[in-house]
């Protein structure tokens, strides 16, 4: 009886192991296709460059195409596994282009397929895309100053008080003892962003920085709304080294 018993007990475990390595073998592997993923092919006896940018917002994986052809939106994105497919709309000569794209992502290459009709003509060709190394981690905590004059000449040196968290910025800007919060403020890879709305002679004004992070200086530009007109200048901040 007692045998018998052991015997059950044995089989119930192995069976459990079994049934548990093939939940295992099964699951899909996890892939990140974040990035800028850059490939070529010939056009016209011309070599022809195209970058591909994928992030995501939220839960939802987006991207763009670039090239010849400037910027577009990917649609139809899906990642199944290591396998990832989306098409692109392009309009040239009154014809709308469908491109498919449909490759294997293996850690910073994919391999696939490029699909595309134009003029009735389809041509398939070989997709081998290379993803551009990753930069280290950045962070924009700390206090940064830069110059500003105005039109009619005169100086100011905002103070900018910045946080992250993650890609979240807060802080506040201060211009001399007037100080004011920071919203809406981001950071992807090294692209800021934020917004600061002020209030002067009973009117609101929104003024937003765009720009980006490059060691111990953010470059980028100042875009000014406020009585009914839209001003926009480039700025410098330098961190401040305590």
């Amino acid at each position: 009886m007692r045998r018998n018993l052991n015997y059950a007990v044995q089989t119930t475990l192995l069976s459990l192991a079994f049934v548990a390595t093939l939940s295992i073998s099964g699951q899909e592997t996890k892939v990140d296709p974040t990035g800028a993923w850059n490939w070529s092919f010939a056009f016209n006896n011309n070599p022809l460059n195209q970058q591909m940018k994928l992030k995501f917002d939220g839960d939802k994986l987006v991207g763009t195409i670039s090239g010849r052809g400037g910027e577009a939106p990917i649609q139809g994105l899906k990642l199944e596994g290591d396998q990832i497919s989306f098409q692109v709309r392009r309009e040239r000569g009154g014809d709308i282009i469908v491109t498919k794209y449909n490759g294997k992502i293996s850690g910073d290459t994919i391999l696939g397929k490029i699909e595309s009709s134009f003029g009735g003509q389809p041509t398939t060709r070989n997709w081998d895309a290379k993803r551009e190394a990753r930069k280290g981690p950045v962070n924009v905590t700390g206090n940064w100053q830069y110059t500003f004059t105005t039109p009619g000449g005169q100086s100011f040196e905002p103070l900018l008080k910045l946080k992250q968290e993650g890609q979240s910025i807060t802080g506040t800007i201060a211009f001399g003892q007037n100080e004011a919060p920071l919203s809406g403020g981001k950071i992807e890879n090294d692209e800021v962003s934020f917004k600061v709305e002020r209030e002067r002679d009973g009117q609101k004004f929104a003024t937003q920085y765009t720009g980006k992070l490059e060691g111990d200086s953010i470059k980028g530009k100042v875009n000014l709304k406020w009585g009914g007109s839209d001003r926009s200048y480039e700025f410098e901040a330098k961190r401040i080294k305590e």
